[in-house]
């Protein structure tokens, strides 16, 4: 009997302990410990893609699985990134990932990385040792990155003095084919923290295929290639031969000192320089002109551009002058580059769809409930509860069965009350979809978009995206606490040779939650604008080429909209219309914040506040635009599963107006363009309200640029008075540039009145400077920015 008794004990103990020694095995089998870096050169930038490099050395047992790196995006966007890794035994590996965005807002004090033996969904977390936090430099969107490909870094010493010409923004210079194992990536979000890429004496063509793809790729998205003349450009240019704005010849001119000091805008320069004489391509637009000579030139490519210059970059005597750097702002338009990263230095482009557009994008027709129907079968309720089975029973003289026949009625009723109601919530999840895209020269669209999922069960969602759309889940708050658990265990972003999938992980039975991202297509169409503005008239024609249906085309210029009609696919519009202004030019940025009450007004306002969003998108481009929508869906998103879907698409694209003045003109301020950079370090600024001329300023000193209409300047035979007006005399001191004397001249009279040598004061691209001395301001109220006034004849 006790030897019954130790058996059964040995076989219990035995048994236990088969359950114990495995777990305790696979928790010990595998000892991590990781160090990340992001950035290049240790810093990086906010609101963009960021490199990130991760080494994993294996200390333990064999590991296969996956790493999970819990980084949100921005504010409101966050989802992890999982990667499938191996490591063998004893082994060191390192990883290059490309992080959609960095921030760390302290939602959980979870670790940045998490480990699981065979795959996220189903495998053992396994701990850790090293990096929980990133440590990097970190800048704000606004800084400025210039990469370069050189040999020699000092050839292009004069870029580390671009900071000077935008004071409140930083200029980094990072010289990547220099840097200590840096290879330049096959993949453009290698290259997303660059705004402008310099190429000096680099062979493109001696870069491999999928490097220059990536090139190609970062321009396209929006970036800027400078290319310096060189031998045999042509040859060199690889992949980027047929984006050249110039075709050089061999044959050299010469340009002196003084037109290098002028074209600059006051640099000093010793020495002239010698340049190529060259032709424009098709689609080039002169950057620098020196009478018939050009210096430089540029051309779209995608929402990018690629400038070309006629002279070295890094060749003696330029290289070394003083003024080289003042040259190479005004090449780059280095002011235009920090305005852009000083409008995103507020909210990332997610975060203000998430505030903005989301939670009218998450209204679902099948929310609203009819009260009107409500009535009606309530009403049919009471009546048949009530008189008619009364009338029934009685009839049949079965009133003793009312106990059961009511509640089975109201059953009944209640049943297919539910199933009317939510009979699409039902079968599948509901899809809306709201995108807006820039339309641009090449055929291409590139912009963002917001999607939201109505969940007709509970579990993971799946969406699949292609190499061209990132989706990254957006934040819901609903049930948010105060701290979040780690990323990945709500939503998870896998990469794969077709693009990407994005898990929404453990969703609520008829939910919502959103997701968004970033999303371009290629050779997709675009509109032939040909719009002309005549005594206030516009006439001419827009034909469609998109492969579907355009709505409520809308001509916009400054605050003045205009609605065309619709044009189906391939059609032509005939544009007869009237507005009131006398130029064309690029639209004023406006909010609407209004909310809909009614089922009727959510696609109208998923219209109004998308067209808001994508007015940004073409800030740069200083042109009218044509504004219109489609229910056609071209986002690369989908989800896995059979849906429901909504989508309304907003685009919006840019064109080149034509105006036909006669006679005398008066150009008021509203027909200008203003853009205001900080010149002291403590200057801020905000736009308050573009219509009425209202804006906040800092104590500091400031540059004001108004700018005309685009190719304004072509029409115009003379000036004939210019007039500045200070409207704010008590805070206020102005100066204007003059062109011809490279100096400022002080406006001593609230309404300074020029009646001679106007032209001076307006450079090549019909700009005007004034310098803005603000303060002292204790009471730290709105002002106004200075009035302007032109009259002139026209050609």
């Amino acid at each position: 009997m006790k030897k019954t008794k130790w058996t059964a004990l040995t076989l219990l103990v035995m048994l236990v302990m088969s359950f114990i020694l495995p777990t305790t095995q696979a928790s010990a089998a595998a000892t991590l410990e990781v160090k990340a870096t992001a950035g290049i050169s240790g810093k990086a930038k906010y609101q963009s893609v960021v490199p990130l490099q991760v080494t994993v050395k294996n200390n333990g047992a064999d590991f296969s699985g996956d790493m999970a790196i819990n980084s949100a995006n921005s504010y409101e966007a966050a989802s992890a990134l999982v990667v499938p890794i191996d490591i063998a035994a004893g082994e060191e590996k390192t990883f290059t990932f490309y992080l959609n965005g960095l921030a760390d807002y302290s939602y959980s004090d979870t670790d940045l990385f998490a480990f699981y033996e065979g795959n996220i969904e189903k495998g053992k977390k396994i701990a850790y040792k090293g990096t929980k936090r990133l440590q990097s430099n970190f800048l704000d969107p606004s800084s400025t990155f210039i990469y370069t490909l050189t040999d020699k870094s000092d050839r292009l010493s004069a870029l580390l003095r671009l900071s000077t010409f935008v004071a409140q923004s930083n200029v980094e210079v990072f010289n990547i084919n220099q840097l200590k194992d840096y290879t330049l990536p096959e993949d453009s979000q290698g290259l997303a923290m660059a705004n402008v890429i310099v190429v000096d004496e680099v062979a493109i063509a001696d870069l491999t295929q999928k490097q220059q793809e990536a090139l190609l790729k970062w321009v396209q998205d929006g970036g800027t290639l400078l290319l310096g003349a060189a031998d045999q450009i042509d040859a060199t240019a690889g992949i980027f031969k047929e984006y050249l704005p110039l075709s050089l010849s061999q044959e050299m001119t010469s340009i002196s000192a003084e037109a290098l000091t002028k074209l600059s805008g006051g640099g000093i320069f010793t020495q002239p320089i010698s340049i190529y004489s060259a032709t424009s391509s098709e689609g080039s637009l002169p950057v620098l002109t020196e009478n018939n000579a050009v210096l430089a030139a540029k051309k779209k490519v995608g929402s990018g551009e690629v400038i070309q210059t006629t002279f070295s970059l890094g060749d003696q005597p330029l290289a070394s002058m003083d003024g080289y750097a003042a040259l190479l702002a005004k090449v780059i338009n280095i002011q235009s580059i920090s305005q852009q990263g000083m409008m995103r230095q507020g909210q990332s482009p997610l975060d203000q769809i998430s505030y903005e557009l989301r939670n009218i994008n998450e209204l679902f027709p099948s929310f609203e409930v009819s009260v009107s129907y409500m009535l009606i079968v309530i009403i049919l309720y009471i009546l048949i509860i009530g008189p008619m089975l009364y009338f029934v029973l009685k009839k049949a003289d079965k009133r003793e069965h009312a106990w059961w026949i009511i509640p089975s009625i109201s059953v009944v009723l209640s049943i297919v009350l539910f199933i009317v109601g939510a009979k699409d919530r039902i079968v599948q999840p509901q899809v809306q979809q709201s995108a807006f895209y820039k339309v641009n020269e090449d055929s291409s669209v590139n912009g963002y978009y917001v999607e939201s999922i109505l969940t007709n069960r509970s579990g993971d969602f799946v969406v699949n995206a292609d190499q061209n759309t990132t989706a990254v889940a957006l934040r819901n708050y609903n049930n948010f606490t105060g701290t979040m658990g780690p990323l990945h265990e709500s939503s998870y972003i896998k990469e794969n040779a077709s693009g990407s999938t994005l898990t929404l992980r453990d969703l609520s039975y008829w939910s919502v939650q959103s997701f968004g991202g970033k999303t371009s297509a290629q050779n997709i169409g675009k509109m032939d604008i040909d719009i002309t503005l005549k005594n206030e008239k516009l006439t001419g024609t827009v034909k469609n080429n998109f492969p579907f249906a355009l709505k409520d085309v809308t001509l916009i210029s400054g605050v003045k909209e205009v609605k065309l009609g619709d044009i189906e696919a391939n059609g032509t519009l005939q544009v007869n219309k009237e507005l009131k202004t006398t130029v064309l030019q690029k639209p004023s940025i406006f909010n609407n914040y209004s909310y809909p009450s009614k089922k009727d007004e959510v696609d109208p306002m998923r219209i109004e506040r998308m067209k808001t969003l994508a007015l940004p998108l073409v800030e740069n481009d200083k042109q009218p635009i044509l504004t219109a929508w489609t229910d056609q869906a071209i986002v690369g998103v989908e989800l896995e599963t059979s849906a429901n879907m909504s989508p309304i698409t907003m685009l919006v694209q840019p064109f080149k107006g034509k105006v036909e003045l006669s006679g005398p003109f008066t150009m008021k301020r509203n027909n200008f363009s203003y853009t205001v950079e900080p010149l002291s370090a403590n200057g801020y600024y905000e736009k308050i309200e573009e219509e009425l001329n209202k804006w906040y300023l800092s104590e500091g000193l400031y540059e004001v640029t108004m700018a005309m209409p685009d190719q304004f300047m072509d029409v115009i035979k003379s000036f004939n008075e210019l007039t500045i007006s200070n409207k704010d005399v008590a805070r206020m001191q102005l100066s204007i540039w003059n062109n011809e004397t490279n100096v400022y001249e002080p406006l001593v009279d609230t309404k300074q009145v020029f009646t001679d040598k106007i032209s001076t004061y307006f450079n090549q691209e019909g700009e005007l400077r004034i310098e803005l001395k603000y303060g002292p301001d204790p009471s730290g109220e709105q002002t106004k920015l200075p009035d302007i006034e032109l009259k002139g004849v026209a050609k």
